[in-house]
C-alpha cells in the first residue's frame, strides 16, 4: 500500500496576507506533507521590498505546519526569484518526487500586454519543461502533477470575456506528456476545473477571495476545494 501524500495549494494573495494566517489554520487542522504556493505575492507589480517581506511571512507562518515549496507568479521580482532560491523554497523549474509522483513547477507567464516582472518567452517555457517531463520518465515516475503559476492556453481556465489568454507553450507540454493533474493560477476570474485529453486542469482561484485546494496523492490524485 503506498503511502498517501496531502499538498495544500493556494496561489495569487497579492499583498492580504490574511491568506496566509489562513492557509495556517488549513494545516493545523489537517495534516499536509506539503503547502504549495503558486506565485503573485504583493499588491504592487514589482514591488521588491514587499516581495521579500510576503514571502518571509508565508516561509515564516507555514514552515512548521508542512514542507513549503512556491512558484513566483508574473508580477514578481527578480530579486523575489533569487531569494526563493537562496532559501530553496522555489518550485520554478525544478522536479521532485512525493513517492512515485513527480511534481513539476513553472512560474510567471509568457509575455502579457502589461510587461510585468516575471515573464518568459513561449519557446523558453517549452524547452524548460520538455527537459523536467524527460527527467521525470526517465526516473520513473509513475504520476506527475505539473504546478504552474500560469494556466494553459485555450481552456476554462484562461478565459477573460475578451478570450483566451493563457500559454501555448504550457498546452504544448500538456498535449504532449499528458500529466495526470496542472494546477494552476493566474486568472482570476477563471477559477474552473476542465481537461485537455486525459490531463485535469484546476484553476484553484485567488486565495485573496478565499480558494484554496488540497490534493491527496496514493494510488489515485485526488482534488478538493476548501472555499473560506
Amino acid at each position: 500500500m503506498e503511502d498517501i501524500y496531502r499538498i495544500l495549494v493556494f496561489s495569487d494573495m497579492h499583498g492580504n496576507r490574511r491568506v496566509v494566517d489562513i492557509a495556517k489554520t488549513i494545516l493545523e487542522k489537517d495534516g499536509f506533507n506539503m503547502v504549495i504556493y503558486l506565485g503573485d505575492f504583493s499588491e504592487k507589480i514589482g514591488d521588491e521590498k514587499s516581495n521579500i517581506e510576503d514571502a518571509e511571512y508565508l516561509v515564516g507562518r507555514l514552515n512548521e505546519h508542512a514542507k513549503v515549496k512556491t512558484l513566483f507568479g508574473n508580477c514578481d521580482t527578480p530579486k523575489l526569484q533569487k531569494f526563493l532560491e537562496d532559501q530553496g523554497i522555489t518550485l520554478h523549474n525544478k522536479l521532485l518526487f512525493m513517492g512515485k509522483t513527480a511534481l513539476i513547477g513553472w512560474g510567471g507567464s509568457h509575455p502579457t500586454p502589461f510587461h510585468t516582472p516575471s515573464e518568459f518567452s513561449e519557446s523558453e517555457i517549452e524547452k524548460s519543461l520538455v527537459k523536467l517531463m524527460d527527467e521525470a520518465a526517465e526516473r520513473g515516475a509513475e504520476k506527475l502533477i505539473l504546478f504552474t503559476h500560469e494556466p494553459p492556453a485555450n481552456t476554462k481556465a484562461d478565459e477573460l470575456p475578451s478570450g483566451h489568454v493563457g500559454s501555448e507553450a504550457i498546452r504544448h507540454i500538456i498535449e504532449k506528456y499528458q500529466p495526470n493533474l496542472n494546477v494552476c493560477g493566474h486568472i482570476h476570474e477563471a477559477k474552473s476545473t476542465d481537461h485537455v485529453g486525459d490531463t485535469k486542469i484546476v484553476n484553484v482561484g485567488p486565495a485573496s477571495k478565499g480558494h484554496f485546494l488540497a490534493l491527496s496523492v496514493d494510488g489515485t490524485i485526488e482534488t478538493e476545494e476548501i472555499n473560506v
